[in-house]
């Protein structure tokens, strides 16, 4: 009697281990996507609209080293660009992608 519970719970050991990686790779149910979608639109995007005022502060701040010397393209791109699409122009809830 002992042996064979012994050995069910070894093999639902073993089946629930090698089962875990392939429980990773499913996609999140829906009630994480409102919380990200929550999470998203009460601390991401206000986060996201002071660093579009601070970097456009920054980018206007650099002009006068980034125009001479040519990099007036990538400063844009990384202080204004960039936190407009975080801000704006992604899907409401991909935080982390």
């Amino acid at each position: 009697m002992h042996s064979r519970l012994r050995r069910l719970l070894a093999v639902m050991a073993i089946s629930l281990v090698t089962a875990m990686p392939a429980m990773a790779e499913e996609p999140m149910p829906a009630e994480r996507r409102g919380g990200d979608m929550a999470f998203d639109l009460v601390l991401a995007r206000p986060i996201g609209l002071l660093s579009v005022v601070a970097g456009s502060v920054l980018f206007v701040v650099s002009l006068p080293f980034t125009i001479p010397s040519g990099s007036m393209d990538a400063a844009a791109n990384e202080l204004v660009k960039k936190p407009i699409e975080f801000t704006f122009k992604r899907p409401l809830g991909q935080v982390g992608q």
